[in-house]
C-alpha cells in the first residue's frame, strides 16, 4: 500500500465543546494561545523580525505594492510560519492557500502595524498569529459555505482531501465536510487525530508530550476517525433541522 500524502501543514487547538461540530460559519474556531511563538525568520537567517521591520516593508505602498512586496521572495517567511502554525495548531488546511489568505489580509491590514507603533521591538511572530487565527477563520467558513452549496470538491484533490481519502476511504462527495468536522473537534480529539495521523509522531511521542495515558489517547484518537467519517451524516442532519424550522 503506498503511503498517504504529506500534507506538511496543519494544526490548532480549541477549548472542548460538543462532540457534533459547531458548522455554522459565523462560528469562528477557537485557536489556541494569543501568541504562538514559531520563530518565522529565526530558524532561516539567524534573526528574528520585529513589527518595526514590517512596517519598513509595507510603508508607502498601495495595496497591490504591498501584495508584491509580501510575495517577492516571502520576506516575512509567511510559508515557514504558517506551515509552523498549523502543524501546532492542528489544523487541516492546505499550506499554499493558507499563505495566500494571510498575504492577502497582511496587505490590506497594513494600518494594524500602525497600531502597534509603541512597540516596533515586539517580534513580529506574536503578530502574525493574530492574522494566522483570523486566516483559519476565513478558510473554515468558506469550507463551511461551498460545503452548504453543495459545492464539489475539484480534481485533482489538494493534498489534505488526498490525505482523508488515502487514510480515512472517503467517498470524494465527504471529503469537504470531513474537513471542516476535523478542524471543529474538540482539541483532545483533535489533537489526537492530528498529531497520530497527519504528522506522524508514535503513540509514545503523543502519551510523553501531552502527559496522557496510552488509553485515553487511543480513545480520543478513535473518537476523532469516528466522528470525522460521520462528516457527512451531521450535514444532512443539520439541512434536516433547519428545514423543520423553516
Amino acid at each position: 500500500m503506498n503511503a498517504p500524502p504529506s500534507l506538511g501543514a496543519l494544526a490548532f487547538v480549541a477549548p472542548p465543546h460538543s462532540m457534533q461540530p459547531n458548522r455554522t460559519p459565523s462560528a469562528p474556531l477557537a485557536v489556541g494561545p494569543e501568541a504562538v511563538p514559531f520563530h518565522p525568520m529565526g530558524e532561516r537567517r539567524g534573526t528574528i523580525l520585529s513589527l518595526s521591520d514590517a512596517q519598513h516593508l509595507l510603508a508607502g505602498k498601495d495595496q497591490p505594492a504591498r501584495l508584491y512586496a509580501l510575495a517577492d521572495g516571502d520576506p516575512l517567511g509567511l510559508a515557514h510560519g504558517s506551515r509552523r502554525w498549523l502543524n501546532q495548531a492542528c489544523l487541516l488546511f492546505d499550506v499554499q492557500p493558507f499563505v495566500e489568505r494571510a498575504s492577502v489580509a497582511l496587505s490590506w491590514g497594513h494600518a494594524r502595524f500602525t497600531r502597534l507603533e509603541g512597540h516596533p521591538s515586539a517580534p513580529l511572530e506574536y503578530w502574525l498569529s493574530g492574522v494566522f487565527r483570523r486566516t483559519a477563520d476565513v478558510l473554515h467558513a468558506r469550507d463551511q459555505e461551498l460545503d452548504e452549496q453543495g459545492s464539489a470538491v475539484s480534481e485533482p484533490l489538494s493534498p489534505r482531501f488526498q490525505f482523508l481519502r488515502a487514510v480515512l476511504g472517503l467517498e470524494h462527495g465527504d471529503l469537504r465536510s470531513a474537513c471542516i468536522v476535523a478542524n471543529a473537534l474538540p482539541d483532545r480529539e483533535r489533537m489526537a487525530f492530528h498529531q497520530l495521523l497527519v504528522q506522524g509522531h508514535s503513540l509514545d511521542e503523543f502519551v510523553g508530550v501531552q502527559g496522557v495515558e496510552r488509553s485515553e489517547a487511543r480513545r480520543a484518537l478513535q473518537s476523532a476517525i469516528k466522528t470525522i467519517g460521520h462528516a457527512r451524516a451531521w450535514a444532512e442532519q443539520e439541512v434536516r433541522a433547519s428545514m423543520k424550522q423553516a
